[in-house]
């Protein structure tokens, strides 16, 4: 038994140091990997599949809400945030993400790991696809009902899935917005500090009283997971968000679609087969 709780804890540590990797290098929460981590090691010591899968996505989001303020402050730095759009993106991502949080807290395990397959299944596609557009902010679009529908969206999926929002985000302002990429990956950083913080409110509130939760969990977020995550994930966020200034996006870019694209048919097979079983 004691050799099962080492493995998690080994599997926590470099789960998150890989998450806040690709929170620097590409401005996204990192959760997308978390979420069927945690769930397939909860439910390897014996969590139900539909505690298992809420406190996965939970603290999956909470993880991404440090980890985004490192990776923000660093491309900050770079100047490469527009922090008034990420402003009026995160207010609308709040409060969709909190929505979306508590329409999560009703559904079964199957559904909710259908639905986080099929959101990033679509998001990589969409993300490998997109096109380098730093040659000129100033084509950029200023229409502020563009920038509001795509922090809603990101928000609503933010909090269903517990992805942080930036594997939504990125491609919708370079496609919606024509946003250069470099400033899509910033900007999504510090967006997600807003959407994060909501979900994660509607997890605590809803998961409260919940019973046959794992121990030290605060609603649906457990706390012990969190840290062991959150420790690597914020050192690996900060010396990736230096990192990527110095590298070609597009080769993250294909490395990260390859890998979320594996991982988003495995939790629809996932959630397939719990609705069988």
């Amino acid at each position: 038994m004691e050799d099962i709780y080492f493995f998690i804890f080994l599997a926590l540590i470099f789960g998150g140091a890989i998450a806040g990797s690709f929170a620097g290098l590409l401005g996204i929460g990192g959760s997308i990997l978390l979420v069927p981590l945690q769930f397939y090691l909860l439910t390897k010591i014996g969590y139900p599949p539909d505690i298992a899968l809420k406190v996965s996505i939970a603290t999956s989001l909470f993880f991404t809400f440090p980890t985004s303020f490192s990776s923000a402050y660093n491309h900050s730095k770079k100047s490469t945030v527009l922090w008034n759009k990420a402003i009026l993106m995160g207010l609308f991502g709040f409060s969709f993400s909190f929505l979306g949080a508590y329409i999560a807290s009703f559904l079964n395990a199957a559904y909710l790991s259908v639905i986080f397959g099929i959101v990033v299944l679509g998001a990589s596609l969409k993300f490998i696809s997109s096109r380098e557009r730093d040659e000129n902010v100033n084509e950029m679009s200023q229409n502020p009902l563009l920038f509001a529908f795509c922090g809603s969206v990101m928000g609503l999926l933010s909090g269903l899935t517990g992805i942080g929002g930036g594997l939504v985000l990125i491609p919708l302002v370079i496609f919606l917005v024509k946003m250069p990429l470099r400033n899509a990956v910033g900007t999504s950083s510090a967006t997600i500090i807003f959407t994060a913080f909501g979900g994660v409110l509607s997890y605590i509130v809803n998961g409260i009283g919940i019973v046959g939760l794992p121990p030290y969990s605060f609603g649906y977020i457990n706390l012990l997971m969190w840290i062991t995550l959150t420790i690597p994930g914020i050192i690996m966020a900060t010396v990736s968000a230096k990192f990527f200034h110095r590298v070609n996006p597009k080769s993250v870019k294909i490395i990260f679609s390859a890998l979320t694209f594996l991982v988003g048919i495995g939790m629809i097979v996932k959630g397939i087969l719990l609705h069988l079983g």
